[in-house]
């Protein structure tokens, strides 16, 4: 069944005659008649009779015309569905954060994608090494990683990185520790004292080398943990220091731990976004990414602030 006949059908229960349903097509009335006259041998039924000088809709015309108006809406859909991916839009995101990324960015990044309607926000948590990160564009739209070597370590054909935050890592230690009455800290002071680790490979682990390359000493790691909240747990516990993540552990400094800026080795971590670069291009994509960026930079101003209000 033809969809412009459909729509003849439908001007012609609107206007009430051929004449006007024509001029409102922009056609001859006898081609309205013609394909109105198509139309009733397609379907077999009677939709159009004769009424004075004029035409007049069946109740079978009737029903086909009202059934034409919803066709002509769901055709509309289609053409707005179409033409938002002709321009990059896409409804379904599915992104990856590596966990403390997910605790920084996700509650605030979720209420501002409400804005978004109709797009549906799939997340994973994924913690590779460093060069596990790019890889995992293959599979997700976009995917949050973090270097202590900077976001050129990221660089590559074919991909784009969007850079997000650049987040100091300091010394986490229980509040009573006496590296607590400094300040600031530097190497020597930190290297002979028991450590909690990260697994090889993960980038605070490249912190301590540095620390044990200024000293010329070996740093005793005597656990190594991957989830920073367990890592958190021992320090306050008093087994050992860590490297923490200034903006993700600042605020759970009152569980009984405290951190200290270290000033001779290099201690920060880039966090990007990470995106195939055809993906980028995508207006959603795009659009989601910018809210990203927009997050990060509120997490850096709040708990900037935060930590200039602790004592």
């Amino acid at each position: 069944m033809d969809v412009k006949r459909l729509q003849i059908l439908r001007e012609l229960a609107d206007r009430g005659s051929v004449g006007a349903t024509a001029d409102a097509l922009n056609v001859t009335a006898s081609a309205v008649s013609q394909q109105l006259k198509v139309l009733q041998e397609e379907t077999g039924v009677l939709l159009v009779e004769k009424s004075g000088r004029g035409v007049k809709l069946t109740e079978a015309g009737l029903a086909m015309a009202a059934a034409a108006a919803d066709v002509a809406a769901a055709m509309e859909r289609v053409q707005a569905t179409v033409d938002s991916y002709r321009s990059g839009w896409q409804q379904q995101i599915r992104a990856a954060f590596f966990p403390s990324s997910a605790e920084m960015f996700l509650p605030g990044l979720l209420y501002r994608l409400r804005g978004l309607e109709g797009v549906h926000f799939a997340v994973s948590l994924e913690d590779p090494s460093v060069a596990g990160f790019v890889p995992l564009t293959a599979d997700y739209d976009f995917v949050v990683a973090h270097s202590l070597q900077g976001a050129d370590v990221f660089e590559q054909r074919g991909i784009t990185v969007v850079e997000l935050l650049d987040e100091p890592l300091d010394v986490g230690m229980p509040a009573d520790h006496p590296l607590a009455a400094k300040d600031a800290l530097e190497a020597e002071d930190v290297v002979d004292y028991p450590w909690i680790g990260v697994p090889r490979g993960f980038p605070f682990e490249q912190v301590l080398a540095q620390i044990e390359a200024r000293t010329g000493r070996l740093a005793r790691r005597i656990l190594r943990f991957p989830d920073l909240r367990v890592m958190e747990a021992m320090v306050a516990a008093g087994h050992g220091l860590a490297m923490l993540p200034r903006y993700t552990s600042l605020k759970a400094q009152g569980r009984g731990f405290t951190m200290r800026p270290i000033r001779d080795v290099r201690a920060h971590r880039s966090i990007v976004a990470l995106v195939r670069s055809d993906l980028a291009e995508r207006t959603t994509i795009r659009t989601v990414l910018g809210l990203l960026r927009e997050e990060a930079r509120l997490v850096a101003s709040q708990q900037s602030a935060v930590g200039q209000a602790e004592p």
